[in-house]
């Protein structure tokens, strides 16, 4: 392992240049493969599940927390803003730059395989920039949410993360927390279908409040259909001008791409509530969500790939804080590897239970005792 980084000042500045490491997935997942002609397409699967991991290893973990005195300073970082913002816009390129691929250059089906993964799984990464963005209360913010999650059809998880899951997580009522015994692949059908669903009930419920027809323009769902839609159909109109034919390949590459970035989000969401469910302390009410509700991961590499979406408990318990300044507790349950690896173990579930439900017994040992609920309350104001 290396050494750590030799101060918390030299250590912060670090993870400020970190937070570019994305910018590696786009020039693996689309720059090489354009520069090598449609050669090579699996590129951002290695990145994703090969190197992140080995660097994980190599970096080890990061469980520093930003400085009260240093606080607002990074809450005012305009370049913090500048690194979300911008990859809004590089996806829409990059989107436009995999049109103009796959009518330019001949792939085998492999290739084709490789180049959906690497383009999905970074899209994938796009949907966790809308998350952070989504729960902004920006106007600005909330559009480039919007805009990002309509160019992989989930548009819906705008309304269904906030004002569903945050409320529901670490319940049954949550079709986003995996149950204790669920695979990944059961979760996968529970949680698409169900928080469709969720969403489309939360909307319901909003334009009845406001009395307003559910057909109207003002119903969000009916919007997060059609535009992916419309999007798609751009992209395939460009294409097809590009081509001087109607360029089919745009639409499965499209829904493709899309299909990988949203199983990628809801594994995501299996590792990180896999089997945790908060108390129900009357019929229908459940303890208030603290720091040991959620899976962690400190791994350091990983986190600054996923703007430490892997410092889960803290978003969950103050989910308007920024990324860069979101902490690490001791108590919260922990991983022992980051999300790729961690995925890449949920895909195997004989090899997922036996690693995680040892660790959900053990986290039930501590997390229903209400003296430690009140400290670990107390270490997170």
């Amino acid at each position: 392992m290396l050494q750590p980084l030799a101060n918390a000042q030299t250590m912060s500045a670090f993870k400020k240049l970190g937070f570019l490491s994305i910018y590696l997935m786009i020039l693996l997942s689309n720059g090489v493969f354009i520069l090598t002609h449609g050669q090579f397409t699996w590129t951002g699967v290695l990145f994703a599940y090969g190197v992140v991991p080995l660097v994980d290893a190599l970096m080890g973990k990061d469980k520093n927390n930003a400085a009260k005195e240093d606080f607002e300073r990074l809450m005012n970082d305009r370049f913090f803003d500048s690194v979300v913002y911008s990859l809004v816009y590089v996806h829409l390129i990059q989107l436009g730059l995999a049109v103009f691929a796959i009518l330019t250059y001949e792939m085998t089906l492999f290739q084709w395989i490789g180049y959906v993964l690497s383009l999905g799984i970074f899209a994938g990464t796009m949907i966790n920039v809308a998350h952070e963005l989504g729960h902004r209360s920006s106007k600005t913010a909330q559009f480039h949410a919007k805009l990002t999650l309509m160019t992989v059809c989930y548009m819906h998880f705008f309304i269904e993360h906030n004002r569903g899951h945050h409320v529901w997580v670490a319940t049954p009522h949550d079709p986003a927390t995996a149950r204790k015994g669920q695979s990944l692949y059961a979760f996968w059908w529970q949680s698409v279908t169900g928080s469709f669903r969720s969403a489309l009930a939360i909307e319901r419920r909003l334009l009845e409040k406001a009395n307003v027809s559910f057909w109207s323009i003002r119903n969000n769902m009916i919007w997060a259909v059609l535009l992916p839609l419309l999007f798609c159909g751009l992209l395939t109109a460009l294409g097809s001008w590009k081509a001087g034919r109607l360029a089919w390949e745009v639409i499965p590459f499209f829904f493709g791409q899309s299909l990988v970035a949203i199983l990628l989000l809801e594994s995501v969401n299996y590792i990180e509530h896999y089997g945790i469910v908060r108390r129900e302390i009357a019929p229908g009410k459940y303890e208030r969500v603290n720091p040991l509700h959620s899976w962690n991961a400190n791994h350091l590499f990983s986190n600054l790939v996923l703007f430490q979406l892997q410092r889960h408990s803290d978003h969950h318990a103050y989910a308007s804080r920024p990324y860069q300044v979101l902490r690490h507790f001791d108590e919260s349950p922990q991983l022992p590897f980051g999300y790729p690896l961690m995925i890449l173990m949920a895909s195997v579930p004989p090899l997922w239970f036996s690693v995680m439900d040892r660790r959900l017994e053990h986290w039930r040992g501590y997390a229903y005792d209400s003296q430690h609920i009140a400290q670990v309350v107390r270490e997170m104001a």
